[in-house]
């Protein structure tokens, strides 16, 4: 497990994950690709979540409003749903669907494992993205800004929390932790954002004092 904690793994989640020890993740945040050809992908996560995730962990994943009905059905009886947050990128540009909609805000599905803890306060079930690295996506093409990831971290966790992204991108859950006090997982299957990643993490790094990393 401690291989784990605090690296960019290249590798498929599906692989990965069951190497992952039984009720060692604190949350799990992440962006799954969006077309259908991908929502095997759910189905694994909905498998194998429950058994890595602390009991009360959180599990918030981007999706896309197409696959909604799909995805709370693959879910049930896997782990708790909590709730939906809007993630609100109303300005900039923003796609548009054949079907006649252009696209003003993505949702974010909120699942627990059994209990989510008492005591934790409010949170709001929306927020406005602050930066457009989403919208220029010029790292990865699905990749989400940084605000997005900031956002649970810092409501959901506690410092020093094991944070698990199966499908790291360009590293933008990673990049989040550091700034947060996290330790976390990240996988990527794609070798050359891999290399991406870590280059990105290793530049970010010099510029922020290092929190003390449990490795």
């Amino acid at each position: 497990m401690d291989k784990f904690i605090n690296h960019i793994i290249h590798g498929d989640c599906l692989e990965v994950m069951p190497q992952i020890l039984d009720k060692s993740i604190d949350m799990i945040l992440t962006d799954p690709p969006y077309p259908r050809e991908y929502q095997y992908t759910y189905k694994y996560l909905a498998d194998e979540c429950p058994r890595i995730m602390k009991d009360g962990a959180s599990l918030i994943m981007l999706v896309g409003h197409y696959a909604i009905p799909d995805i709370c059905e693959i879910f049930k009886d896997k782990l708790k749903y909590r709730w939906m947050f809007c993630m609100n990128q109303f300005d900039g540009i923003h796609p548009r669907m054949a079907m006649g909609i252009e696209i003003m805000w993505k949702p974010c599905l909120w699942y627990v494992k059994k209990a989510y803890p008492q005591g934790r306060g409010f949170i709001r079930d929306g927020f406005i993205v602050q930066g457009n690295s989403g919208q220029k996506k010029e790292l990865h093409k699905w990749e989400q800004d940084l605000s997005w990831a900031n956002f649970f971290i810092e409501k959901l966790t506690n410092k020093t929390d094991i944070i698990l992204d199966p499908f790291s991108g360009s590293g933008t859950t990673a990049i989040a932790c550091i700034n947060t006090n996290r330790n976390y997982i990240c996988i990527e299957k794609e070798l050359k954002y891999v290399e991406l990643s870590r280059k990105r993490v290793a530049e970010h790094t010099k510029q922020i004092p290092l929190f003390k990393e449990a490795m």
